[in-house]
């Protein structure tokens, strides 16, 4: 284990209270992205406004106030970082009056997504992601910039010359190789596909429980902590189902309220295992006081991403509520489980549910083929993704029973020895 000890950055925050705003929950949310990065918050602040000053945000006395703040601090603070969105122009200002690096939100979570992509891939599209939104919102000379602290970490290997021109030239760069990647993944799918693979995708606001939830359900041992954004790029596993079929199961990376387009788009072909998949699981932490708001920010994106899948809500953290009732779920025609992750409570139920929706989508038959075709039928069966369960011979034919997708059935109907039957 790496026992290097993290350096814990000092932060600042400004939160501004627009209208209509859910205060606790921005500021705790903020908190724990603060805290996923590396960083403490040492300085609180809040305005109360009606819209944003378009040089400074807020207004120049709390501008002053905040600096007055921040210089009497007895912590030395790093950063400053403002819960809304800033522009170039705002950034150039902040920094100058309050003589400490200013960031939002957003690079708040683009800094966290920078330390958690492992894959090639997941760093590409990190990195497409900065510099889109550095090209549109940081000023000349301060959007590439590269560093150890909060808001300049980047997955690059070396620094970008700070010219927009060649961050430009890096884009579409970075744009043509995700392309590439995402023809591969796309042929990835493909096969898939034409195997008949279900594909069930777990999907939800980021630090519902989706990877614990993963690894209990597929027995992996896939990356899972309690901060937010745990678990960036994507995992896929097989996992067979009590009946003998096998499935696979998609972690899929968390969602957050205000996820930036350029995030979504940059993540697209990640992304595309929650609309490519048969069964979405939207985990939800039952036990966040917040749960209705963050179901209604899953299915807000999930209807960006054009989904059009069937979905399972799963309840998790049932273990820390005393009860377990939800009626929302029966008016929109939602199945619901509850369950608990990590003690595994309620996961046969939750497994007997995906099981029936999986259920629909094949069937069972019965072959029988002569001895000397039986070899290359089971080879047939095999590439068309059927799951064979029995072989039996007899004195002129062998006897193959499988289960397959009902859409690659039909090559099949002039060798069936029974009608095709559902479990």
């Amino acid at each position: 284990m790496n026992s290097m000890k993290v350096k814990i950055e000092n932060v600042a925050l400004m939160y501004v209270e627009l209208p209509n705003a859910a205060v606790e929950q921005d500021i705790y949310e903020l908190t724990e992205l603060i805290r996923t990065a590396n960083g403490e918050v040492r300085l609180q602040c809040t305005q109360k406004r009606n819209s944003l000053d378009p040089c400074t945000v807020v207004g120049k006395g709390k501008i002053d106030e905040l600096k007055h703040a921040i210089e009497l601090s007895e912590h030395d603070i790093d950063v400053v970082i403002f819960s809304c969105p800033l522009n170039s122009t705002q950034r150039a200002a902040l920094a100058k009056q309050l003589e400490r690096d200013v960031i939002d939100k957003i690079d708040l979570i683009l800094d966290i997504f920078a330390l958690r992509a492992t894959s090639a891939e997941g760093k590409k599209q990190v990195e497409l992601a900065q510099l889109s939104y550095n090209l549109a919102t940081k000023p000349e000379g301060d959007f590439s910039r590269q560093g150890a602290g909060i808001g300049t970490r980047g997955p690059g290997e070396t620094k970008l010359e700070t010219n927009k021109r060649a961050v430009r030239e890096r884009i579409y760069r970075l744009r043509r190789e995700l392309k590439e990647i995402e023809k591969h993944r796309e042929l990835t799918r493909k096969q898939r596909s034409e195997n008949g693979m279900y594909t069930v995708a777990l999907v939800g606001y980021t630090n519902a429980g989706k990877s614990t939830l993963f690894n209990r359900l597929t027995d992996a041992e896939a990356y899972a902590d309690d901060k937010l954004f745990a678990t960036l790029d994507t995992t896929v596993r097989r996992v067979k189902m009590p009946n003998g079929v096998e499935i696979l199961m998609c972690d899929t990376v968390g969602f957050i309220k205000d996820l930036p387009h350029s995030l979504l788009e940059a993540f697209k072909s990640t992304l595309e295992e929650a609309s490519r998949a048969d069964l979405l699981l939207d985990v939800c932490d039952v036990s966040d006081e917040n749960v209705v708001k963050h179901i209604e920010v899953t299915e807000q994106t999930l209807a960006e991403l054009n989904t059009t899948a069937s979905v399972i809500r799963v309840y998790n953290k049932c273990d820390k509520v005393k009860t377990t009732e939800y009626l929302g779920d029966a008016t929109m025609n939602v199945s619901s489980v509850f369950v608990s992750a990590l003690t595994g409570k309620n996961i046969d139920a939750l497994t007997e549910t995906i099981q029936k929706y999986v259920m629909d989508k094949y069937a069972s038959l019965t072959l029988k083929a002569p001895h000397a075709e039986s070899a290359k039928l089971l080879s047939e069966l095999n590439k068309f993704g059927a799951q064979c369960q029995t072989v039996d011979y007899t004195d002129e034919h062998a006897v193959i029973r499988a289960v397959i997708a009902k859409n690659t059935f039909l090559p099949w109907q002039n060798i069936l020895l029974f009608d095709m039957t559902n479990f």
